[in-house]
């Protein structure tokens, strides 16, 4: 079988397990997602071995001083953690009233921010079950966007797009650029809330800062839109704290530190908001994402060259 019959199978078999699981956490128990959700967890642990081949070497460069089995247990927990988050935001968004369930800390300083008219960007990350904050916040009666990749699979991404529809959260996809850009803007002058999130690898894009202190490609977003509309950067995540509980934890506004150099004031700031991050993750490491190939790009010898599009210390 050739590499695109494999992808087509792959994807349909994604598709149609998405929409079979889908139907059951709509209607089952949270209890029993949960426990379907662990063994799915395991089972995938066990199974789908690039994954986990992935995931055990980002956590090797994260944790080089953990035990490979500490590792192995830590991809595990997060495999069960993913498999539980998918079939959990079925649940919250059928149950709308279980988001009441979802507590938060620090909403008066977003509340605060807010009040400023230029919008709020919350600085965020694969982290937690991240779509429940926005729906949280749709819940709450704020405008909120999230800023999202297209996915590969457009039947499924189409699946996601109207499930947040339901919830009342608006989608602003990275692409096409220019229609990205223009969204955002609108969106924060608008006054809303858009989660930005600054923790996947970002190709040739970017600039390069130390995640776990080695180099890895970090779009600069948040700091783009914050220079150019005045809005607050937040930083907020969301952690689960039990069953159906979980808590978002907004911190106070980052400011921008500036310099007359743009690409500088943007690398240190990029520098500044990665190391909040990368403290968020050691703080839950079975609930960041380590599938994510984070190290995958590597700096060209032009990039090296150039001023302020790397982390040099």
């Amino acid at each position: 079988m050739d590499k695109e019959k494999k992808k087509f199978l792959r994807r349909r078999l994604g598709w149609w397990s998405l929409r079979l699981f889908s139907i059951l956490s709509a209607k089952s128990h949270l209890e029993w997602s949960y426990f379907l959700g662990s063994v799915l967890g395991k089972l995938a642990y066990l199974f789908v071995i690039r994954h986990r081949r992935i995931a055990l070497e980002s956590l090797s460069i994260a944790f080089p001083h953990l035990k490979q089995e500490d590792r192995k247990i830590l991809a595990r927990d997060f495999f069960v953690f993913m498999s539980q988050s998918s079939l959990e935001i079925i649940y919250f968004i059928k149950n709308p009233r279980a988001l009441e369930s979802i507590r938060i800390e620090g909403k008066e300083f977003l509340d605060e921010a807010l009040k400023n008219k230029n919008g709020v960007i919350g600085l965020t990350a694969h982290l937690g079950n991240f779509p429940l904050m926005s729906f949280k916040f749709a819940r709450l009666g704020y405008s909120i966007s999230v800023l999202v990749r297209p996915m590969r699979d457009e039947k499924a991404g189409d699946y996601i797009h109207n499930l947040r529809i339901q919830t009342g959260v608006k989608s602003i996809f990275s692409y096409p650029r220019k229609e990205c850009v223009n969204q955002t803007i609108e969106a924060l002058r608008d006054n809303g809330i858009v989660l930005i999130q600054m923790d996947q690898n970002f190709g040739t894009g970017g600039v390069w800062v130390k995640f776990f202190d080695k180099l890895a490609a970090t779009p600069v977003g948040p700091i783009i839109f914050a220079l150019r509309t005045k809005a607050k950067v937040l930083p907020m995540y969301i952690v689960r704290e039990g069953l159906g509980r979980h808590c978002i934890k907004i911190l106070p506004p980052l400011d921008l530190d500036m310099r007359e150099d743009k690409d500088e004031t943007i690398l240190l700031n990029a520098i500044k908001f990665t190391k909040v991050i990368e403290h968020w993750v050691k703080e839950q490491p079975s609930q960041w994402g380590w599938v994510h190939r984070r190290w995958k790009s590597k700096p060209s010898k032009k990039i090296e060259g150039l001023k302020f599009r790397m982390q040099k210390d």
